[in-house]
């Protein structure tokens, strides 16, 4: 029975411990088949950060939409309704559209330090953001984006 990696989904012997793709430590229970959620207390205890696995053939077969849910974050949504990688991707670009747009109206309401400012340095994080979810999701990798990705609200 092969195991996949939490961390990368790529596919791994059932006697490895550590991933030979990403490095992160596997699980000591056996295998963990695609689609399964990894054990949470595997890398360091109750307060380890899960990550969700996703299905080798999904990845594959829904990669180019997950990476253009950062253009339009409902792509996903529409042409692959039934990918959990394609939900996950979105989800990612809803997030990053949201920062977008409160960021934007925050920037514009304070005067002078928002507008030369904050407004500048939100347009290059949301830039530097969605490059790394594009680059991510045509890759096939499920990498949540820094500072607003745990967040969940496409399920």
């Amino acid at each position: 029975m092969a195991k996949f990696c939490p961390s990368c989904g790529k596919s791994l012997d059932d006697a490895v411990q550590f991933c030979d793709g990403c490095g992160a430590p596997q699980n000591a229970a056996g295998a963990n088949p695609a689609g399964a959620a990894p054990n949470p207390g595997a890398a360091g205890g109750p307060a380890a950060k899960v990550q969700e696995v996703f299905a080798p053939e999904d990845i594959e077969k829904n990669k180019v939409m997950a990476g253009l849910a950062y253009i339009l974050f409902f792509l996903p949504l529409v042409a692959c309704p039934d990918s959990r990688f394609g939900r996950f991707h979105a989800n990612q670009g809803l997030l990053l559209l949201i920062l977008s747009v409160g960021g934007s109206i925050v920037s514009s309401i304070i005067p002078i330090l928002g507008w030369f400012i904050l407004a500048p340095i939100l347009c290059v994080v949301v830039l530097i953001f969605a490059i790394m979810g594009l680059v991510n999701g045509l890759n096939g990798k499920a990498k949540e984006l820094p500072l607003i990705g745990k967040f969940r609200i496409i399920k």
